[in-house]
């Protein structure tokens, strides 16, 4: 009886949280575009919420395209990274999660970043973020400055998730929630 409890209140949390947007595949500006645009059809609630939230889809969508270590061909000749985009609602919240497969020796500096950018208040992000725009060593559209406009925007920890595929890659998942 136990057993059918636990599985019973799993289920429940499942359907408590409604999916709005799932996709997996190919990351290019179309579905960026796309998606970005159905952001704003479905969340009707909040303004402040949804802007917000098309902000963090864009630059984690960004993250995806440039950075994932699987690459699709388009018929156009580009390459572009795959990944899963997903925004779910809960009563409180939004929730956008993303992810795609990493290169293992690129997550060590992507876990360091994100452990440090969970562990600084609002204005050190600040600070931080123009630091780095102003750091000539590192690119203009750098992931890290990417991950601290989305914990600024957000006002939310980054929730990271690294799983093994093989020994030279892991799928790196993002999850960052956004109140209504």
């Amino acid at each position: 009886m136990n057993t059918i409890n636990k599985k019973m209140s799993l289920g429940q949390s499942l359907f408590s949280e409604e999916i709005r947007i799932s996709y997996k595949g190919p990351v290019d500006g179309k579905i960026i575009t796309f998606l970005a645009d159905y952001i704003y059809v479905i969340n009707e609630l909040s303004e402040a919420a949804t802007k917000k939230i098309f902000k963090i889809f864009f630059e984690l969508a960004e993250n995806i395209s440039k950075y994932s270590s699987e690459k699709i061909k388009l018929k156009n000749g580009k390459e572009v990274g795959t990944g899963t985009i997903i925004l779910k609602e809960t009563v409180k919240n939004f929730i956008l999660v993303t992810g795609n497969p990493i290169k293992n020796k690129d997550l060590i500096p992507v876990m360091e970043n994100s452990k440090n950018i969970n562990n600084l208040d609002h204005e050190e992000l600040r600070k931080i973020k123009r630091e780095v725009r102003k750091d000539n060593t590192v690119e203009r559209d750098s992931p890290n400055i990417g991950l601290i406009a989305v914990a600024l925007t957000s006002g939310n920890p980054l929730d990271i998730e690294i799983n093994p595929i093989d020994e030279d890659s892991s799928y790196f998942s993002l999850a960052v929630k956004v109140d209504k």
